[in-house]
């Protein structure tokens, strides 16, 4: 049982022995119940005193036209069916709570796996980053080479272009992938704000409803424990889903390492054909191949950067369907 429900309970059971003890409900003031129990706040102490003398009058009143013997059993039956009722609310208020921790418990790993998605896409841009100035290197050494090699220079330039145009969608494909994050997180906030309302609504509400509540609330606390038990096998279930995300990230990560040992080998054929100035003809020829190739690698590349914009999507569309659940 938390704080407040325990100064709430004690708050009406020194009102009840103070009446006991000679006093008058109307008498009973915050000081006098503070003075009893000497714990709480007086906002909270307050709030329940006034509810006991509300029920204390209504039951005051139902026995005021009846005996004083009927009347004297009806407040003692009324009494007790507002501490069964009490208890009852108790229980179900500290398994509400427990799902809402468990609920700030799930938005603390939620939080965890964005940081990790972040993270990962900066080590993504900053090897897409040291790609660039690798290509940028290699740009350098063909600037420098005669007259018969400005046709590949050419090329060598519009394929800059392209890997620049690649850099501009990669980056407007994280930038919709941050807005997206912040949406997202942004929607969970104002989830867990309308829950955390609804059950302050909720709690206001229950108090009208103590008459009624012990059939009821015993049948919503079995609803409510078997929605945690399947909250529980959902939670587990998402779990397995991300443990697979992750393990396609790293596949992917994998992917990208090999090809860039495979461009950095293009590379040092490249080198080495420059280093045959003599043979014009057989540099041409070599040339044009290892500029296949790269153009081959630089395709493999970008299929890699899409598969991993790809799994971040998954990834981001398994976290909506688990703010959803």
């Amino acid at each position: 049982m938390s704080r407040v429900s325990d100064t709430r309970q004690r708050t009406r059971e020194a009102a009840a022995a103070l009446v006991a003890g000679g006093k008058r409900p109307y008498e009973l003031t915050v000081d006098l119940i503070y003075a009893a129990i000497q714990q709480g706040s007086r906002t909270t102490i307050n709030d329940e005193l006034k509810l006991w003398k509300d029920e204390r009058a209504k039951a005051d009143a139902l026995g005021a036209d009846l005996p004083p013997m009927i009347a004297d059993a009806m407040r003692t039956l009324w009494v007790a069916a507002v501490e069964q009722g009490e208890q009852v609310f108790g229980a179900h208020r500290q398994a509400l709570e427990s799902d809402l921790a468990e609920l700030q418990r799930v938005h603390d790993d939620v939080v965890i796996e964005r940081d990790t998605a972040l993270a990962t896409t900066d080590q993504l841009r900053n090897e897409v980053s040291q790609l660039n100035g690798q290509r940028a290197e290699l740009q350098q050494q063909l600037a420098s080479e005669t007259e018969a090699k400005r046709d590949a220079l050419g090329q060598v330039q519009a394929l800059q272009q392209e890997v620049t145009a690649v850099r501009a969608y990669m980056a407007q494909q994280l930038e919709a992938a941050r807005q997206n994050h912040d949406r997202l997180t942004t929607e969970f906030q104002a989830t867990i704000a309308a829950r955390d309302a609804a059950f302050q609504a909720e709690r206001d509400k229950a108090n009208d409803r103590v008459e009624a509540a012990q059939t009821r609330m015993l049948q919503e606390t079995d609803a409510a424990r078997e929605g945690l038990r399947q909250s529980e096998q959902q939670l587990a279930k998402l779990r397995q889903r991300s443990e697979e995300q992750q393990t396609s990230l790293t596949e992917l990560r994998l992917e990208i390492a090999r090809h860039r040992r495979e461009l950095a080998e293009g590379e040092t054929r490249l080198a080495t054909l420059t280093s045959i100035a003599a043979e014009r003809d057989q540099l041409a020829l070599e040339l044009a191949t290892t500029r296949g190739q790269m153009t081959g690698l630089a395709t493999a590349l970008q299929s890699t950067e899409a598969r991993a914009v790809t799994a971040e999507t998954q990834l981001a569309a398994t976290r909506r369907r688990r703010r959803s659940e």
